[in-house]
């Protein structure tokens, strides 16, 4: 008895003769196998946008202006799976503050980098090194 509530949702349905069984066991393994192909295109899709999304990411703080006595100035790199994305960086001073924003493909920026750019980049890349992929 235990074997037909294995194999069929209602255990008082039972089959007349072994084709049945064979051919409704054959029609479970479709609905598996439709279910199991489903699933693997909607795990492609989220790890796909996994890859976009940000992942690692490196922050320098600093005095930037020499003027205040705080480490108020930054500089932030954001970066995805593939090394790639933006670098932030704010500039405080006493009259006023800059903020910069450069992109970074690959984990490079044709832009020239500051040391502490340089420095939150190289965190942001090494941050996600040990990082399991999926």
């Amino acid at each position: 008895m235990r074997a037909w509530r294995k194999f069929f949702a209602n255990p008082n349905e039972k089959p007349e003769n072994l084709e049945d069984i064979i051919q409704q066991i054959v029609d479970k393994i479709y609905q598996l196998d439709a279910s199991n192909l489903q699933t693997e295109k909607m795990l492609d899709g989220i790890n796909q946008q996994l890859n976009t999304a940000t992942q690692n990411v490196g922050i320098v703080r600093y005095n930037g202006n020499g003027d205040d006595g705080g480490n108020l100035s930054f500089s932030t790199a954001l970066l995805d799976a593939h090394q790639s994305g933006i670098l932030i960086t704010s500039l405080h001073g006493r009259q006023q503050n800059r903020i910069y924003a450069k992109v970074v493909t690959k984990g490079a920026s044709e832009s020239t980098l500051s040391d502490e750019e340089k420095e939150a980049l190289v965190q942001a890349i090494t941050n996600g090194v040990n990082k399991p992929k999926i």
